[in-house]
């Protein structure tokens, strides 16, 4: 069912970007898209309401096309039917630890890059150490900064190359 209403959610999302009217501007102000981003699928991976809702905003403003899990069960059946090109995933899920999070999440796809999140450094059960011994590469820390966020997902998205030629 799940995988049935995300499918007619994206149908919705594609005829409404083909009726919309083309007035020669984009909706979102250039300055907002990002290069390295735009049109980059992400999950974001929160059982707080408010986090996904602020990350599903923030990001399609930069031009990801974005999807929210509420736990970790969910996240793997999305990850299981649908490409993304990175997750983001708080490792204090009802359900699963941020390490149990980023290991299964290789095993779907172990190309995807997982980018943890943790309030205030909180890390009782050491998931981001285990997380980064198993080759997690970025964390971030909430409250995050836009910047913070941006950057990481950049970094996910990119070579080095790519990285020097789309900075400052």
């Amino acid at each position: 069912m799940l995988k049935q209403t995300r499918h007619i959610k994206q149908l919705i999302q594609t005829a409404g970007d083909t009726i919309c009217p083309q007035t020669g501007k984009s909706v979102l102000p250039d300055s907002d898209i990002r290069p390295l981003m735009n049109h980059k699928r992400v999950l974001v991976v929160d059982d707080d309401p408010e986090v996904r809702r602020a990350a599903h905003q923030l990001l399609r403003r930069f031009g990801c096309d974005v999807e929210t899990a509420h736990n970790g069960e969910e996240c793997f059946l999305l990850s299981r039917s649908y490409h993304y090109d990175a997750v983001i995933a708080d490792i204090r899920l009802p359900d699963f630890k941020g390490y149990e999070v980023f290991n299964q999440l290789k095993q779907i796809d172990p190309h995807v890059p997982v980018i943890l999140m943790t309030g205030y450094g909180y890390d009782p059960g050491h998931s981001i150490v285990k997380a980064r011994q198993a080759g997690c590469k970025s964390v971030l820390f909430k409250p995050f900064r836009v910047d913070q966020l941006v950057s990481e997902l950049e970094k996910a998205f990119s070579s080095p190359a790519d990285l020097a030629e789309h900075s400052g």
